[in-house]
């Protein structure tokens, strides 16, 4: 079952979301209640590694995280091409990691997430 992550836009703080099935679901800020919750871009492949071992492998990342606090989209998406350890960036990543690298936020108002 995949593990989301967002960032709430009222109060900035990044939380995780553990979600059963496909359908969507509306969820709140568990720090402030707020429902504005922005998905965090957040593609990863798994090998031999159990999905938890990946997030946590990801979480623990410092060059990943000084990339979000930093806002900076470019460090995000050489985060994603250095993780990508050579192999292709999925189809549907493609376009999203494309406007990081251009130093553009994916966002629908070109705005970091949470601003």
């Amino acid at each position: 079952m995949p593990i989301y992550e967002f960032l709430c836009s009222s109060c900035g703080q990044k939380i995780s979301i553990y979600q059963q099935g496909f359908t969507a679901v509306s969820h709140s800020c568990p720090h402030c209640g707020s429902d504005k919750l922005e998905r965090i871009f957040s593609p990863f492949a798994i090998g031999s590694k159990t999905d938890k071992q990946v997030y946590e492998e990801i979480r623990s990342d410092r060059q990943f995280e000084r990339a979000l606090k930093s806002n900076d989209p470019k460090a995000i998406a050489q985060w994603v091409e250095r993780t990508s350890r050579g192999g292709e960036i999925p189809e549907e990543c493609k376009e999203t990691v494309g406007k990081l690298a251009k130093g553009e936020w994916p966002t629908k108002d070109g705005k970091p997430p949470g601003k």
